[in-house]
């Protein structure tokens, strides 16, 4: 990576005030306002590709293809191969497993944030306002 620091503006999933620093020498995602830092995560360089995806494809949902051509290091043309063969041969909870262990530490790592990984059944993750269990949001910041 060329740069050093990647800066994600996330409204509505955070609050306005606030965004996401990932510092990729270092691998540490920081929560941050204009005057102090109120959360950081270090994280492993595989936590970072896979964060670093669905931050970017934020709003959006990131597709199976593009989280484990971020975990792989592997071309998204040929993971998207890989993804589409385990859908047609009912394999693809096969396929994804390693992304599926390696999100559950991202899950884990986010919600200090507010901000949980959704799966979409047989089409990627998205990043939502982690919620406490009587329904309402986690206040950050």
């Amino acid at each position: 990576m060329s740069q050093q620091f990647k800066y994600f503006q996330l409204h509505p999933l955070l609050p306005e005030t606030n965004h996401l620093i990932l510092n990729y020498d270092q691998g540490i995602l920081s929560l941050v306002t204009a005057e102090e830092i109120l959360e950081q995560q270090l994280l492993s360089p595989s936590e970072m590709y896979v964060i670093d995806a669905l931050l970017k494809n934020y709003p959006d949902y990131c597709p199976y293809e593009i989280v484990l051509s971020a975990m792989t290091g592997k071309n998204v043309d040929t993971c998207r191969e890989k993804v589409l063969w385990g859908l047609e041969e009912g394999t693809v909870d096969v396929v994804m497993r390693p992304v599926r262990n390696l999100l559950g530490r991202c899950r884990m790592k986010l919600r200090p944030f507010g901000i949980e990984v959704k799966s979409l059944v047989h089409m990627g993750y998205l990043l939502v306002p982690l919620k406490r269990k009587s329904g309402t949001r986690i206040k950050v910041g």
